[in-house]
């Protein structure tokens, strides 16, 4: 059913010949490109089932092409045959690989669909393309080696590829012509290449050619954008994950081989870095040792030198003695300088107290006669300040009064005059309202009757449905009781048959393994803790669960102990902190919930002596508690005896004997902790504690269950708890319903009680304001005109009482003006005199602290005074000594030799006479022959010099090469930059298609590529794990899509790109791809599916459908 060629057929003895794995011949002709519409129209249709069919599609394509040029002169450029491009996949034979026995593909230039059920061998194409260019096994994730992907029963297998070696750039056209074959024999034991020509003649048999052949081509089939295998196709669809996105859009552009590359580079130049340190290094030492060799010649040369040398260093020496005691008796007539200075003072201070204080004295008197004479000023100036404040203050008294009299008098004039104007307006309208007023008060009265009986009525009725609403209010509390009780036991119920069915599930995978009975994370944890610990390591495994260690002979008490051991069942045991940690990581990463505990007890080879402990059985049918348990291993057993203390307690069938044991303290035996009676569920605590408790005692489910008992028990349990949610179901529906009616009911009283209480309310308001309603007063019409007469005395008396008023008021602010000026004139007066009375008092007050200071430094000045002279005295003696040394020091160096000048330190001045005489000594020690030092110098220059030029010559260009790195690794972020931008707005492009909307989000640090997409549902997320099969599918096409436009090739094969798609994606998907084909029509591209998909074979799509092998 396809338009390709595909030829299946079994391995005969004799070999094919040669003519028949020759293609077809090419036949070239102009083609048109299509037009988008025509696309979306003609995509669905039958695919063509012959050779014959294929030539009218392409006759008709022609004559459709003539057609639309001449409608259309805009379609007169023609585009090359698709198939004159280099390396494009003409036809691929297989035989003995995979599944396929003989399997020919005879691929169209353009757009290949290769269509197959599961196992008809599509993923075996696009292995053996990947395998037949110089791929690895390993990477297409189908086989660890190639030998095991030839076919069981064969011993060998071959892959023949042949590409197209016509367009711009053919490799070697003068050697292999218009077809280079590709072939690839493998065999048990190796795997061998050969290239042919045209003519199926064997030109080259080594993979270093075929390699050139696939760098000079462009072609890279272990890129997953290019070579699609299935396993990267589904993880690529599942998964999506940020970091995995970036290593392909790296991988895509080959971005990857460039960072690869530069960081090569970087390593490379820190290790020409290290070289070139130990080369300075080298240097450095040549260096020194011509110094030293330079130093032997300068001693050989200059003896003399040396000795001149070493006397100026001891003449220097000595004159820096005499310098330094004459800097020392320098600084000391300096300090006797300024000691004799400050005696003198303190002699003048101790001598002049008496004069000084008396000076003070007189100068404080001063102050105070000074101080009197202001103080009189003041109270004078302040008595006349206070005179002219109470005339303002009078002034401003008397014209608040007025203006109140004033204001009083307005008041009084207005409403005379509004007295007046209403006379005058009930004089005109008297009979009038009269009649209206009447009226009015008639009619409230009859409204306000009908209102009241109105507001009666509803308030009996809002108080009836009250009633009847709290009665079902009060019922609704139990009535939700009772369905929370229902619904919470359905719940539970179908939980806990939820879980009885996941434990049957995994009693019946593991049936097998008595560890069933634990779950199958205790099976798991087991598995992982015999691998940890094998070998010599095995007697610290943990132990675990504790159950899976005990056994009880007698089944009779199987159930009671288990009850009794219940909560330490499922317990582990370890030995040491770094065991416990390592069982917990284990745990956590096992169980989701409810994880067992662990236990840390030491191990001990032995159970523990309990004789001294144990309770003894004296009484007929008891037994002790640890008798009735069998453990074998020694930490289990102990651990129970640490915890449950089990040798001390008693289980006996009586409940006499239980009673007659534990009640009476005389009776009970020594070491008993209580007493358990399995048969009547009860347990005794001994006496003086006595107590009895009733104890719960289940079926037993760990400790020696059978697998199949265990799975009856849990049918039985959960059909018990089926027939419990039958029961309740019907009884949760009711109380359901009618918890519903009595809500309606609730609702409904509540709406009919707001209704009558909005009435009332409005019916309320009606009567507040009838009865508040003013009526208007109409007084008689005599005393109108009386009311008129006086108000009109009133107003005109008013009036004369405000012009006095007024002129009062003008008398009041001339004087209040004129009193303010004095006040103003007096207060500037008075601030002068605080100003003066202040500097005098601050002077006085600093002539008090000279006086107290004079008295209190008297003494001290007189004890420093003898203080300084006694140093003074002790100074003098020491110049004297200095002056005695200082010329003994200069005698002594005047004979050493004369003064000569130097800035070092004595220090350093000693240290070169010991290197002189060292030297001297060495010299005189050493037989040191000048020629040879000079010769030995000449050749270490010589090495030095051409060592530097290395050097030199090696640092320029390291340098240049560091340069030229940083230009490069500038120039791989700007490319990164464009690429990523390019993948940006392709995808973006792609997605749009179906109105998605998505961004892509790198992060070149760590390296993360976050693909946000949202679909046009509305339901926006950032997460691709939330999309659907389909959507999924979509953006990974139209990744593919956007890296498919920053990479050429000469072909794209996609494998299972619709493996998680419905039909309708599926169908869009496809028009996509096709539409890509449609558009890079220089390019090769082959869609693997598994599904059948109905496309129009033409001569730019061709249509592979695939069998399914023969065995």
């Amino acid at each position: 059913m396809g338009r390709g060629r595909i030829r299946k057929k079994q391995m005969s003895s004799d070999s094919d010949s040669e003519g028949s794995s020759l293609p077809p011949k090419n036949k070239k002709s102009k083609q048109s490109i299509p037009s988008d519409e025509d696309d979306d129209d003609e995509m669905v249709v039958e695919a063509s089932t012959s050779a014959a069919s294929r030539k009218r599609a392409n006759k008709n394509s022609t004559s459709n092409f003539y057609r639309k040029t001449c409608e259309n002169p805009s379609n007169e450029l023609t585009v090359q045959s698709p198939f004159s491009r280099c390396g494009k996949i003409i036809s691929i034979r297989l035989r003995n690989f995979m599944c396929h026995s003989n399997l020919y593909i005879e691929f169209g230039p353009n757009i290949n669909f290769l269509v197959g059920s599961n196992g008809s061998g599509k993923s075996a194409v696009i292995t053996a393309l990947a395998l037949g260019l110089a791929g690895s096994a390993r990477a297409t994730s189908r086989a660890s080696s190639i030998q095991k992907l030839i076919k069981n029963g064969e011993t060998n297998a071959t892959i023949e590829l042949t590409l197209c070696n016509t367009g711009l750039r053919p490799f070697k056209p003068e050697i292999f012509g218009p077809q280079i074959t590709v072939v690839r024999h493998i065999r048990q034991s190796s795997s061998t290449y050969e290239m042919k020509d045209a003519h199926k003649r064997s030109v080259y048999k080594k993979l270093e050619e075929i390699r050139r052949m696939c760098l000079f081509f462009g072609i890279s089939v272990e890129n997953p954008i290019f070579v699609l295998n299935q396993e990267a196709s589904r993880e690529f669809l599942k998964d999506l994950e940020p970091a995995s996105n970036y290593k392909l859009l790296m991988k895509a552009t080959q971005l990857d081989r460039c960072a690869i590359s530069l960081t090569q580079c970087h390593e490379q130049r820190e290790r020409y870095s290290y070289d070139l340190d130990m080369l300075k290094m080298k240097k450095d030492r040549l260096e020194h040792l011509c110094n030293e060799e330079e130093d032997k010649l300068r001693i050989l040369k200059n003896k003399e030198t040396i000795k001149v040398q070493l006397k100026e260093a001891n003449t220097m020496l000595a004159w820096l003695k005499v310098n330094r005691i004459q800097a020392d008796l320098t600084k000391m007539e300096h300090t006797l300088q300024i000691i004799e200075k400050k005696n003198a003072d303190l002699s003048q201070k101790t001598t002049q107290k008496n004069l000084t204080q008396d000076t003070f004295s007189q100068q404080l008197q001063k102050c105070e006669e000074t101080k009197q004479q202001i103080q009189e000023k003041y109270q004078a100036q302040d008595a006349k300040l206070r005179a002219a404040k109470r005339i303002v203050q009078d002034c401003l008294y008397q014209f608040s009064s007025i203006r109140a009299g004033i204001k009083n008098v307005e008041k009084r004039l207005k409403e005379e005059q509004t007295t007046f104007d209403g006379c005058q307006k009930h004089m005109k309208n008297y009979h009038a309202d009269y009649s209206e007023v009447k009226r009015l008060r008639e009619l409230n009265n009859a409204t306000l009757a009908t209102l009241k009986e109105k507001v009666e009525e509803s308030n009996n009725l809002i108080s009836r449905l009250r009633n009847e609403q709290n009665d079902i209010k009060n019922r609704i509390p139990a009535t939700k009781e009772r369905v929370e009780f229902v619904k919470n036991e359905i719940s539970k119920l179908q939980n806990t048959e939820q879980n009885l069915q996941w434990e049957m599930d995994s009693l019946l995978r593991n049936k097998s393994n008595k560890m069933s009975v634990y779950g199958e994370n205790a099976m798991k944890v087991a598995i992982a803790l015999k691998a940890q610990y094998s070998g010599s390591n095995a007697h610290h495994m943990p132990r675990g669960p504790i159950g899976m260690y005990i056994t009880v002979p007698n089944s009779k008490y199987r159930d009671l102990i288990e009850n009794q051991l219940a909560h330490c069942l499922r317990s582990y045991i370890v030995s040491t902190d770094k065991d416990r940690i390592s069982l917990r990581a284990l745990l956590q990463k096992s169980y989701s919930s409810g994880m067992p505990t662990i236990v840390t007890s030491a191990f001990t080879s032995r159970v523990y002596d309990v004789s001294k402990y144990r309770v003894q059985a004296r009484a007929p049918n008891t037994m002790v508690l640890m008798d009735l348990i069998r453990c074998d291993d020694p930490v289990v057993m102990n651990y129970l005896i640490d915890t449950m203390r089990i040798e001390t307690v008693l289980v006996t069938d009586s409940k006499e004997t239980a009673e007659l044991l534990t009640s009476n303290t005389e009776n009970v035996p020594h070491n008993l902790s209580r007493v358990l009676v399995p048969n009547l569920k009860l347990e005794y605590c001994p006496s003086p504690n006595y107590a009895v408790y009733s104890i719960h005692v289940a079926a037993a489910r760990y400790i020696q269950v059978n697998v199949d008992d265990r799975i009856q028990q849990l049918k039985a349990e959960q059909s018990s708890l089926q027939e419990r949610g039958a029961i309740m179901q019907p009884q949760y529906i009711e109380a359901k319903r009618m918890l519903d009616i009595d809500l309606q009911e609730i609702n409904k009283k509540k709406e009919l009680i707001n209704a009558h209480h909005s009435e009332n309310t409005r019916a309320m308001q009606k009567i507040m304001d009838i009865e508040n309603f003013e009526y208007r007063e109409l007084p008689a019409l005599d005393v109108l005109e009386t009311h008129l007469n006086s108000s009109r005395e009133k107003m005109e008396k008013c009036k004369q009482e405000r012009e006095q008023f007024e002129e009062q008021l003008r008398d009041i602010n001339e004087r209040k003006t004129k009193a303010e000026e004095d006040v103003t004139i007096e207060q500037s007066a008075i601030d002068n005199l605080n100003k003066k009375a202040s500097s005098v008092e601050t002077e006085a007050q600093e002539l008090q602290n000279k006086m107290r200071d004079l008295d209190r430094n008297y003494e001290e000045n007189q004890r420093r005074y003898n203080q300084t002279n006694e140093l003074m005295q002790s100074m003098l003696k020491s110049k004297r000594e200095l002056q005695s040394d200082l010329e003994k020091a200069r005698k002594d160096a005047q004979k050493v030799g004369d003064y000569i000048e130097t800035n070092k330190t004595e220090e350093r001045i000693l240290d070169k006479i010991s290197n002189y005489k060292a030297k001297m000594k060495h010299f005189e020690s050493m037989n040191i022959v000048s020629e040879e030092v000079e010769r030995k110098l000449a050749s270490l220059r010589d090495n030095l010099k051409a060592h530097s030029d290395n050097l030199g010559h090696i640092l320029n260009i390291v340098e240049k090469l560091r340069i030229a790195y940083h230009t490069r690794a500038q120039r791989f972020q700007r490319s990164r930059f464009h690429f990523f931008t390019m993948v940006q707005f392709q995808f973006k492009q792609a997605l749009v298609c179906r109105q998605f909307e998505g961004d892509l989000e790198p992060n070149h640090r760590e390296k993360t590529l976050d693909i946000s997409v949202y679909p046009p549902s509305g339901n926006k997320t950032s997460n691709t794990r939330s999309l659907s099969g389909g959507e999924r599918s979509f953006t990974t096409v139209s990744l593919l899509k956007g890296l498919w436009s920053t990479s050429d090739h000469p072909f794209y094969f996609l494998d299972e790109y619709d493996v998680f798609t419905d039909e309708v994606n599926r169908t869009f998907i496809t028009k996509l791809l096709i539409q890509e084909g449609l558009d890079y029509q220089n390019r090769q591209y082959c869609f693997l599916t598994p599904q059948d998909t109905k496309v129009d074979a033409n001569h730019l799509i061709t249509v592979h459908k695939l069998e399914a092998p023969e065995h």
